[in-house]
C-alpha cells in the first residue's frame, strides 16, 4: 500500500492504514484531532525536543527524544490508556461502581486533569462533539456514555476535568484505529509543532541547563580508610 497523491493527508491516514477512505465526517473528525494536537506550548515531548535541539544536536535526534517523550502513558500515551480504562469499565452499568474502586484503592483516572489547565482543557469540547459525531456514524453510544458517567462523577466528587485524551481515545477507536496506533497517529500531528519548536530555538539557541537545588541532608565527614569496618 503506497500513499495516493489524489488524497488528503486524512484520506491516506485511512488509506494506507485501514485500506479504505471514510465518509466526509469521519475525516473532518479525524483532521479536527490533528489541529488540537499540533502544538500545545511545552509539553513533555515539546521542552525535550528543544532541550535536545539547544546541544546543536540535528533535527532527527530532537524529534527521535520527542517521539520517546511523547509515549508515556502520563503523555502521548494517555489516549490508548483512556480506551483501555474504558474497554475495562465494558458497561455503562458499572462506570459509577469501577470509579469509585478506583477512589478506594487511590488508583489513577486516566485523561483526567491537567499540569496547566486547572479549570477545564479549552480543547475538550470540540474534540467531545467530534467523539460523539463519530458514536453517531458507528452506532455505538457504549464508550461515550461510559465517559459522561466518568466526567461528572470525577467532576461531582474530585473537582477535576477531563484532558484532550479523554475524547480523543474513544473517537480513535469508534473511527476503527486499533489501540496502539493513538499514539504513533498523536506523533503524526504533532511533529508539526516539534519541527517548528526546533526550528525556533536553533535560530536564537543558547544551551539548556537547569539548575538544581540540593535539599538533603547535610555534608558528611567521610571517615579514614582504616577507621571503616
Amino acid at each position: 500500500m503506497v500513499p495516493d497523491p489524489a488524497h488528503s493527508f486524512a484520506e491516506n491516514v485511512f488509506h494506507l492504514i485501514q485500506g479504505r477512505v471514510p465518509q466526509p465526517e469521519v475525516l473532518k473528525a479525524f483532521d479536527v484531532s490533528m489541529t488540537l494536537y499540533a502544538e500545545h506550548t511545552f509539553n513533555a515531548s515539546t521542552y525535550t525536543a528543544r532541550l535536545v535541539t539547544s546541544s546543536v544536536a540535528d533535527i532527527h535526534a530532537a524529534i527521535t527524544a520527542a517521539i520517546g517523550s511523547l509515549k508515556g502513558p502520563l503523555h502521548g500515551g494517555a489516549n490508548e490508556a483512556v480506551m483501555h480504562m474504558l474497554k475495562e469499565v465494558g458497561d455503562p452499568a458499572h462506570a459509577k461502581e469501577w470509579l469509585k474502586d478506583r477512589f478506594d484503592h487511590r488508583a489513577l483516572v486516566m485523561g483526567f486533569g491537567h499540569r496547566v489547565y486547572k479549570s477545564g482543557d479549552s480543547r475538550v469540547p470540540t474534540m467531545k462533539k467530534y467523539a460523539e459525531r463519530m458514536a453517531e456514524v458507528v452506532g455505538d453510544r457504549t464508550w461515550m456514555e461510559i465517559s459522561r458517567i466518568l466526567a461528572e462523577e470525577m467532576l461531582t466528587q474530585k473537582n477535576i476535568h477531563p484532558n484532550l485524551d479523554f475524547p480523543s481515545g474513544p473517537a480513535y477507536y469508534l473511527m476503527g484505529f486499533e489501540i496502539p496506533l493513538f499514539t504513533p497517529i498523536f506523533v503524526a500531528s504533532r511533529i508539526t509543532g516539534w519541527a517548528a519548536h526546533v526550528f525556533e530555538q536553533a535560530a536564537d539557541n543558547k544551551l539548556i541547563r537547569p539548575l538544581s537545588w540540593y535539599t538533603g541532608v547535610e555534608q558528611r565527614p567521610v571517615p579514614p580508610m582504616a577507621a571503616r569496618g
